[in-house]
Formats: C-alpha cells, structure tokens, sequence
C-alpha cells in the first residue's frame, strides 16, 4: 500500500529549517589554515603543524590529485595521540574531518605512489566554540525529535548554498569517519566544526548531510531545509540528485553503530521516506551523475535499495565495514515503523 502524506505534514513542508524558538547566541567558530610546507619534517616525513590557537577537529586539503594515504595525530596532556588514516572525500580536495578535542599541535604524513606529499597538504583546525547541550525537540508532526541548525548553533551568514529542490526517493547512509572517543555532550560542537569544515574551507555552502545521528542516537539537522522539504544535498557525489543523506558520526569500520544510533536512522529513514511514499524495504531507479568517485558512468540508470550506502555507488570505505553490515537491520527496522505508521 502507497503511503500516504497527511494534510498536517504537507502544509509544514512548504517552510525550510526547523524554527528557531529558544536558540542560544551561536558560539564564534574559527578556523585557521597551515600550509605544511611551512611547517618541520623529520626523516619519516612526518611534519608537525602548531596553531597559536586551541583547535578540536582537523581536516587535510591538498592540491593536485589526492594523496593515496593520510594520516594524522595530535597530542594533549597525556601525550601523543594514536595515528588515524583519514580517507578523502569524492567530491572535495579534502580528507574526511577529524575530531581530535583541545590541542594545539597535530603531525601529518602522506603519500602518493609511494612519495611523500605532505608539502601539497594543508591543515585546517577548527575551533567549534562550546555551547551547553540543547534537548532535541519534536517541531515536526510526524517525524522524530531533532537538535535543530538554531538549536546546534549553525551561522546562517556561512550558508552560501541556497537549497535546491529535488524528489526523495532514497536514503544514503554515512559515516563522518574520523573518530568514535567523543561525548556526546560535545555533539553540538562536532556538527558545527563539520558544518564550518564543509561550507567554507571546503567551500560547499552548507553542511553536506541533511542529518547527522550521534552515538547516543540523538539527531541533528543538516542541510537547510532538507527536513520540511527535499533538496539536494552535498554527501555523494553523482548521487546527490533524489537522495537524503544521514551520517553516523563516528567511525564505524572496525566498531558497530550503537543500538540507539541504529534506532534513530530507521526512524530518520522511515519519516522521511514516508513523507514521499517511498517504502524503506523497496529499491528505486536513480541516475548517476558525474562523479570522478563513482562506481557508475554518468547518465546510467542504477537501481538501489532505498535505504543503500555510500559505498554502494561511490570508491570509498563510507559507512564503514561495520556499519555496512548494519544496513540490512535498519531497513528491517524502518519497515516495522513505516508499517505501524500507515493510514
């Protein structure tokens, strides 16, 4: 049976972000760019990069062809941290963000071939500001709780990508990578260090998610506007068009997804799906677009899950091993919501 979209939910589609009822004053968010060329390299071509500035979360940008291994550590009271291989984005000059917590110092190594290339590189340190954990709120008739972009404190003066319409038909499941030693009252932080990372020094506008989950299960709104209504997102190239992207934020290559972080992406999925009458267990018909990063050659007709992951149609680890595995779980999950929810 066709899902129908009620009345209610159709009218609030008409607006764009979840309103801003109760917003604190955004913290300032910075960031500072270090070209490593500038910075000491020792004999195992690591070079070392220090901020006169606190930063907590790090990505890697480079010029030219993207190294084929980045890693990168940072080092607090406790000493130096573990290395951390950062994959590069498909649609960007740059790696996957990394969230470190306060430091001030970070080493980075890179190859290419073989080579190193860590004079190419820049290291971007964002510093998120803090702000006290905001509860999310049911501001959607319908659809799950949400921290929304006021809420998380997103500054609307860095979004430069006006929302662009589209027709949902399919989720794409994400991880932000990175890593999973993060509290989740910092989560506030971590979505506005991404949003800073991908709107200006990836130069994307907006945040590339339409949702993020953290692994307490609480949700976060991305992209402006992609919850009331569909617009394309900036999460898998080629496959921008018709799909709604939710990021697990995290690693989830060698660890599971928590119970509750598998929870709230079906229940994401089962919303948004449903508000267009899309079945989470069905598959849909999507046309590949240009993408350097994809499985697929532009213009070919792929038919997909509709709930799929990234690496589905895109080179790349996302959502991780382990949170591939899970996929199968979540449309089971979604199912059982999308039924119980039918008129």
């Amino acid at each position: 049976m066709r899902l129908r979209l009620s009345v209610a939910i159709a009218l609030l589609l008409t607006a764009t972000a979840l309103p801003a009822a109760s917003a604190a004053v955004s913290p300032e968010t910075t960031s500072t760019r270090i070209a490593l060329r500038d910075t000491p390299q020792d004999r195992d071509f690591t070079r070392e990069a220090r901020s006169d500035s606190a930063f907590e979360l790090v990505g890697i940008t480079w010029r030219g062809p993207a190294p084929d291994s980045i890693q990168v550590r940072t080092r607090n009271a406790a000493g130096w941290g573990e290395w951390t291989e950062l994959e590069a984005i498909d649609s960007a000059q740059g790696s996957e963000p990394l969230w470190t917590g306060r430091t001030y110092i970070a080493q980075v190594r890179a190859f290419r071939a073989g080579a190193d290339v860590t004079g190419d590189l820049d290291l971007v340190a964002i510093n998120p500001g803090s702000a006290p954990a905001t509860p999310p709120r049911s501001s959607i008739p319908g659809a799950p709780p949400v921290v929304g972009r006021a809420q998380w404190g997103a500054d609307e003066n860095l979004m430069t990508w006006p929302p662009e319409p589209t027709e949902t038909r399919a989720i794409t499941v994400h991880h932000t990578a990175g890593t999973n030693d993060y509290n989740c009252r910092r989560s506030a932080d971590i979505v506005r260090a991404i949003y800073r990372y991908h709107a200006v020094e990836l130069k994307w506008g907006d945040i590339g998610y339409h949702a993020l989950v953290d692994k307490c299960g609480t949700i976060f709104e991305g992209r402006a506007g992609g919850l009331r209504n569909d617009v394309i997102g900036g999460h898998a190239r080629g496959f921008n068009h018709n799909t709604f992207g939710v990021a697990m934020m995290g690693n989830y290559d060698r660890v599971l997804p928590s119970r509750a972080t598998i929870e709230s992406v079906a229940e994401t999925s089962a919303w948004k799906l449903g508000t267009r009458g899309v079945p989470v267990d069905g598959h849909a018909q999507l046309i590949a677009g240009p993408a350097n990063n994809s499985h697929f050659p532009a213009d070919t007709p792929v038919r997909l899950p509709t709930i799929f992951g990234h690496r589905d149609v895109s080179k790349t680890l996302c959502p991780g091993q382990r949170g591939y595995e899970q996929l199968a779980a979540i449309r089971a999950r979604a199912a059982t919501l999308q039924r119980a929810h039918q008129p």
